[in-house]
C-alpha cells in the first residue's frame, strides 16, 4: 500500500467514527449496536484499548481532542511507514501541539481482516529534543489542509522566520505564512499555530 493510501484510510476511519458517533447518539443507539458499525473500521482490541464505550456514554463533547482524530494536514505533511506486510501496516504520524497537549508522535497499526484494513492499535511516542523540525514545505502542506480555518485556504506563501517575544528559546522561532491574506505562525518544533494577534487558532 502507498503512503497516500494509508493516509486516506486513517482519515476515512477517523471521519467515519465521528460522523457515525453523532448519528448513533441522536438515535439513542446502545453502544453495542454502535460497536457493530465500527467493526468495519477498527478491531475490538482498538475499541477497548481506546475506551470508546466510555467516551460514547459521555456524549460528543471534547472527544476530538482526546481520541484518534487524524488530521489530513499532519498526515499529508509527514507520514512514515515503519513496517508493512501483507496483513499489517505500522505508521508514524504527528500530533501537533494545542492547548491541552504538547506535540508528539503517534504510532498507529492497521490490521487486515476479512478483506478490510482495520485500525488495531495506537500509541504515543515523545518527540526527541528539538521536536518535529518541520520543514517549510511540511508546514505549508499542513496549512493548506488546516482544519480550523473559517473556509478552505487556497493560497499559502512563506514570509520568513519570526522570533516571538512571548516565547523562549527554540520555541520562540515560528514560520510566518500569508494564507489568503491572513497571517499564520506555526512552530517548527511542535506545530503550534498562532494567528496574527498571537492567539491560538
Amino acid at each position: 500500500m502507498s503512503k497516500e493510501w494509508v493516509v486516506n484510510r486513517l482519515v476515512e476511519i477517523s471521519r467515519y467514527y465521528f460522523s457515525r458517533q453523532e448519528e448513533a447518539l441522536n438515535q439513542n443507539l446502545p453502544f453495542e449496536e454502535f460497536r457493530e458499525d465500527l467493526q468495519r473500521y477498527m478491531t475490538n482490541r482498538f475499541i477497548d484499548q481506546e475506551q470508546l464505550e466510555q467516551y460514547y456514554a459521555g456524549g460528543i463533547g471534547m472527544t476530538r481532542l482526546f481520541l484518534f482524530h487524524y488530521e489530513p494536514g499532519t498526515l499529508r505533511a509527514r507520514t512514515t511507514i515503519l513496517e508493512q506486510t501483507k496483513d499489517r501496516i505500522i505508521v508514524k504520524t504527528m500530533w501537533f501541539a494545542n492547548e491541552l497537549n504538547s506535540g508528539y508522535y503517534e504510532i498507529s497499526t492497521l490490521q487486515k481482516s476479512g478483506g478490510n484494513w482495520l485500525l488495531d492499535e495506537k500509541r504515543r511516542e515523545e518527540t526527541p529534543k528539538g521536536g518535529f523540525q518541520l520543514t517549510i514545505q511540511e508546514a505549508e502542506t499542513y496549512l493548506k489542509n488546516y482544519p480550523y480555518a473559517e473556509k478552505p485556504i487556497q493560497s499559502v506563501k512563506f514570509v520568513g522566520n519570526q522570533t516571538l517575544e512571548d516565547a523562549h528559546g527554540e520555541f520562540a522561532v515560528f514560520y510566518q505564512f500569508d494564507c489568503d491574506g491572513e497571517t499564520y505562525y506555526i512552530s517548527p518544533i511542535d506545530g503550534y499555530v498562532l494567528s496574527a494577534d498571537l492567539e491560538h487558532y
